[in-house]
């Protein structure tokens, strides 16, 4: 789900989902939720993209890195263009995030 951009790391999530399941030949992984979540799964770690300037310096890794999120604000900070509208914008300070991940063996 990586988009060929090294910036905003988030790239390729996708939001308001109500589970993911990620699988291969063996494996597979569910992950639910009561409210809705977002989620990425990427070859490269946060802190592989964040390192690197430039996209061909990106060195995937061995395993899909999955990010879930409770919540993302919108694109748009003001600093170069209009502010975030006011229905894109993640203001909660405190909020509790849920999770339930079953694992299981083809």
């Amino acid at each position: 789900m990586y988009e060929d951009y090294i910036r905003p790391q988030e790239n390729g999530a996708h939001d308001d989902c109500d589970y993911v399941i990620l699988e291969n030949d063996h494996l597979a992984l569910t992950v639910a939720a009561a409210r809705t979540f977002a989620f990425q799964a990427s070859h490269y770690t946060q802190e592989e993209l964040t390192e690197k300037a430039h996209n061909y310096e990106l060195v995937k890794s061995p395993y899909t890195v999955l990010c879930l999120d409770y919540a993302q604000s919108g694109i748009g900070s003001n600093s170069c263009g209009p502010a975030l509208r006011e229905e894109y914008r993640l203001k909660e300070e405190n909020f509790v995030f849920a999770l339930r991940m079953r694992p299981e063996t083809k």
